[in-house]
């Protein structure tokens, strides 16, 4: 007993450790939970092995990011070029704009030369471009783990289960196999809401940014409000606050406020429609917990934690419940099955 209790005490904590090599294999595995039922169903319809269907998936997905890249990736480029080369007078546009709304003293022109320095030179400083390479090298290697480990994850899907469940006794495989099955549902149907979101939201956006409002680097943009409402609580608000802060400097105050005012009205519309109506809540769980789960995972894992907190939290509870309550367990897996 003693000795297990030492090998799990030096698992956690070269686990511990070693936790900043796990984000592409966790990107990996949920990369694998999007991709499994589809593999599976063409695997079963086409009459082919797993292995030629993840092949088929893969590389069809490679064309589409290709074919996606050839029509977007220029604008997408030009626009983040430009925002970056307009940098001086979108920052003074801003100070200007607030300067004169609150009536603050301030030396407009004075105040954005000191934050542009401030940004120059941090950024531009040889151990800052030496940390940047660094991080594009690990980037890049990170990507290519992701995308081995997802296809692992999937091939071998059912050894590692069988694997795992060589760990627990005869009576409790049964219900560890139901709990699994309830657990894969659910973070199928989180990774695919958060994807369907992360679409429609971006779309809204833009629609009402270069069709409403002609901002200049719309689309880019729409991208960023898109992808920030996959982090709970604070991506909605931090969204709001790139487009309405880029609608005030370009054109003042007033568009500032319709910014902000649509986006509140697109994600109602996205809590009492889309969510309800079209994904479905994956989780169910208290506001509280959510805001909780997101900031210990802000906490444990930065921006990554803060992604799959949700997920994280809402398994937790299923276990919780299949220990507490496995009669509804067993309810729950009959009704999905």
């Amino acid at each position: 007993m003693l000795f297990r209790w030492v090998a799990t005490f030096l698992i956690l904590w070269f686990i511990y450790h070693v936790r900043s090599v796990f984000p592409p294999f966790i990107v990996g595995g949920i990369l694998a939970y999007l991709l499994l039922p589809l593999v599976q169903h063409l695997s079963t319809t086409a009459k082919i092995k797993p292995t030629q269907a993840v092949a088929i998936v893969y590389l069809c997905g490679a064309v589409i990011l290709i074919i996606s890249g050839w029509f977007f990736l220029p604008l997408i480029s030009e626009q983040c070029v430009a925002l970056a080369m307009h940098r001086q007078e979108i920052i003074t546009n801003i100070i200007r704009q607030a300067t004169e709304t609150f009536n603050l003293q301030l030396d407009v022109d004075q105040t954005a030369n000191q934050i542009i320095a401030n940004i120059e030179e941090n950024a531009g400083k040889p151990e800052e471009i030496v940390h940047i390479g660094g991080l594009l090298s690990r980037g890049l290697l990170g990507i290519l783990v992701c995308v081995v480990s997802s296809i692992y994850f999937i091939i071998d899907n059912e050894r590692v289960t069988n694997f795992i469940l060589r760990f627990l006794p005869q009576d409790k495989r049964e219900q560890a196999l139901k709990l699994s099955s309830q657990i894969n549902k659910m973070m199928s149907n989180y990774v695919k809401g958060q994807l369907m979101l992360i679409i429609i939201m971006s779309a809204i956006a833009w629609v009402f940014l270069h069709f409403v409002i002609h901002l200049k680097y719309a689309l880019v943009i729409a991208l960023i409000s898109g992808f920030l409402e996959i982090i709970p609580v604070l991506g909605p608000i931090v969204a709001t606050t790139i487009a309405a802060l880029v609608g005030l400097a370009q054109f003042g105050v007033m568009a500032a406020l319709g910014i902000i005012g649509y986006y509140t009205l697109a994600r109602w519309f996205e809590d009492y429609v889309i969510i309800p109506k079209i994904i479905g809540h994956a989780v169910e769980l208290h506001p509280l917990i959510v805001i909780f789960a997101v900031l210990c995972g802000e906490v444990m894992a930065g921006a990554l934690g803060m992604l799959i907190a949700i997920p994280v939290a809402a398994c937790f509870k299923l276990i919780l419940e299949s220990i507490t309550h496995p009669a509804k367990l067993a309810k729950d897996a009959r009704e999905s099955s």
